[in-house]
This record gives C-alpha cells, sequence and structure tokens, in this order.
C-alpha cells in the first residue's frame, strides 16, 4: 500500500515540475535543438527551470522507491489519474482547449494504461500479493552488463538526437512547417522513459544494500546523460507547444518504454496465461494507438491584421519625370540624318 501510494505522491510532484518548465520557458528567449550550448546556456541561468528540475529529481526518487517492489504496470492507473489532473491544470491555467481528436487520444491512453493494469489481477492459484511483487529482486540491477544496458540506451538516443541535429527548424514564414508536438513528446518521453529505467537501476542497487558498487554500475552515468537530453528536448517542446499535448505524449511513451525495458534489464514479471497475457499486450497496443490518434501538428494562430496606413490621394506629390536636354546623341537616327 505505501509504494502505491508513493506512485501516486509521484505523479502529482511530475505535473508540478511540468508547470514550472512551461513557465521557465514561457521566459526565455527561442531554444532550439540545433544550437544545444546556447539553449543550455538559457536554461541554466532559469532559476525556474533548476527549481523544477530538483522537483522533477524527486518525483523519480518517489516512483524509484514505488518501483522496487512493484511492478511497473501496477503503478499505471496513479499515471492515467494524473493525466486528469494535467488536463485541468492545462485548461484552467494556460487557457489551453483539446480538441476532439485530443480528447479521443487521452481517452485511449487511460484506458491503455487500466487495461495493462488488469493483466497484474490474481489467477486461480495466486493471490493479489504474488502479483505485486517483483520476482527478480534487486540482483538483476546489480549484475546488469554494460551492452544490455546499451541496448536500451543507444536506440533511445538515436531519435531525440536526429531531431536535434537534424529536424529542429526555426518555424516562421508562410512555408515554414506546423509544429509538431508530437514529435517532441515522443522524442522526450523515450529520452525520460531511459532515464526511469537507470533511476530504477540505481535504486534496486541501493536497496539490496550495493550502493558502494552504484558508481561502478552505468546506471548513474546513463541515467544523467538520458536525463539531461531528455529536459533539454521537453524545454523545447513545452515553449513551442501546448503543455497537455506535450506532458500527455510524454507519459505514456516514457511508461511504455519503462515497461519493456525494465523487462528486458530486469525481468519485469509478464503473465503467462492467455487472459492476462493478452490484456499486457493489448494495453501496449492502445498505447501506441494513442499517439497515432495525437494530432501529428499544433494548430496554427491566426495572426492579426494591421490596417494598412494609406497617404490621401490628395497630399499625394505628383511624380515629376526629370527633363532631359537634347542632346546629339539622344535624337533618334532619323532625325538626325535630317538635321
Amino acid at each position: 500500500m505505501t509504494a502505491v501510494v508513493l506512485a501516486c505522491a509521484a505523479q502529482a510532484v511530475y505535473i508540478v515540475a511540468f508547470v514550472m518548465f512551461k513557465t521557465a520557458a514561457g521566459r526565455m528567449r527561442p531554444l532550439a535543438g540545433r544550437r544545444p550550448l546556447h539553449s543550455f546556456g538559457l536554461i541554466v541561468r532559469s532559476p525556474r527551470w533548476l527549481l523544477g528540475c530538483l522537483v522533477l529529481m524527486s518525483g523519480f526518487a518517489l516512483s524509484a522507491a514505488a518501483l522496487v517492489t512493484l511492478p511497473v504496470v501496477a503503478t499505471l492507473p496513479a499515471y492515467g489519474l494524473s493525466l486528469v489532473l494535467l488536463l485541468a491544470v492545462g485548461m484552467g491555467g494556460f487557457g489551453e482547449r483539446p480538441t476532439s481528436r485530443e480528447w479521443l487520444a487521452v481517452l485511449v491512453t487511460v484506458a491503455a494504461m487500466i487495461t495493462a493494469a488488469l493483466s497484474v489481477l490474481p489467477g486461480a492459484s495466486e493471490t493479489l500479493a504474488d502479483t505485486l511483487r517483483r520476482p527478480a529482486g534487486t540482483g538483476a540491477a546489480d549484475a546488469l552488463p554494460p551492452g544490455r544496458a546499451c541496448l536500451v540506451f543507444v536506440p533511445s538516443l538515436v531519435l531525440p538526437l536526429w531531431m536535434f541535429s537534424m529536424r529542429d527548424r526555426p518555424v516562421s514564414g508562410r512555408h515554414a512547417r506546423p509544429l509538431t508536438g508530437i514529435a517532441y513528446g515522443v522524442g522526450a518521453g523515450v529520452l525520460l522513459g531511459a532515464t526511469e529505467v537507470f533511476g530504477l537501476g540505481m535504486a534496486m542497487m541501493l536497496a539490496g544494500h550495493r550502493g558502494a558498487a552504484v558508481l561502478a554500475s552505468p546506471h548513474p552515468y546513463l541515467f544523467l546523460l538520458a536525463g539531461v537530453c531528455g529536459l533539454g528536448l521537453l524545454s523545447i517542446g513545452l515553449q513551442r507547444c501546448r503543455l497537455t499535448i506535450i506532458v500527455t505524449v510524454v507519459t505514456v511513451t516514457a511508461k511504455a518504454h519503462l515497461l519493456l525495458s525494465a523487462t528486458l534489464l530486469y525481468g519485469e514479471p509478464w503473465p503467462h496465461e492467455f487472459p492476462r497475457l493478452a490484456l499486457r499486450v493489448a494495453g501496449v497496443l492502445l498505447a501506441l494507438v494513442a499517439l497515432t490518434v495525437f494530432p501529428r501538428h499544433e494548430r496554427r494562430r491566426p495572426t492579426p491584421r494591421t490596417p494598412r496606413q494609406t497617404t490621401p490621394r490628395a497630399l499625394t506629390p505628383p511624380a515629376q519625370t526629370p527633363h532631359k536636354l537634347p542632346h546629339p546623341w539622344n535624337v533618334p537616327a532619323s532625325e538626325a540624318h535630317t538635321r
């Protein structure tokens, strides 16, 4: 029960941190992934952003403490409930109005999390305590080889880096491409999901009294690298797009990534009976469907027309043509011959 409370508290802390990032990014000069050093300098000079980073780290700590004993899918209903709080904050605090398609995408997201969470219900010969236990224990994180960690980290870094270097173009002008909030959300969600994965590994090692071996493992270094890149891309997305779209896409992407990566690295338990296995797979597929339902581009804001300043015709001086003096070279050839 304590782990469930920690998971719910972590989601509330996440929402607070995202709001702080949104307000901080709105006060910064334009951030660009193609200028990482310049953007990093703008970010670290913002006290509100740094405070939001500390709040987010506390959310990571609460979530990792819950996931040490609970499977990832057992905490998914808390993530679904946090989306309700997110919508209330976005609509009340930032004046955002989701479209019908965006409401549908949020409902599919919540359905995906609830469907996956139903797969932890006990079977005929099990109890709820048996299904809510991580059987691999803390030894899986301690014995994690670097090669397996790279199987999770390298793909998590390829897509966001491609966005930073190739696709992050200024959006301006008549023929500019629309803002892609879904792309920023997926890129930041993949990186923040990897951050949660390696943060969970550190928490599992600390819970197993292996704190001295944490620095010798790949967990803290991959945690920091993925976290810095993820927060940078998140800040760019929050500056350009709406809070509800970015955070919802980040949440569903990060949790799906965490579920699949924890299965590979730490032996996340999956059910063997077909009905519960079908629920788990259906939850993952619904999460993918939710990402496709979200609009690919942000709505264009209409630009106000400025009235033209016209000069009265009567006050405009008439155009004067310069008077040319007759010159032998200016005389047509026929007239010159006559003369």
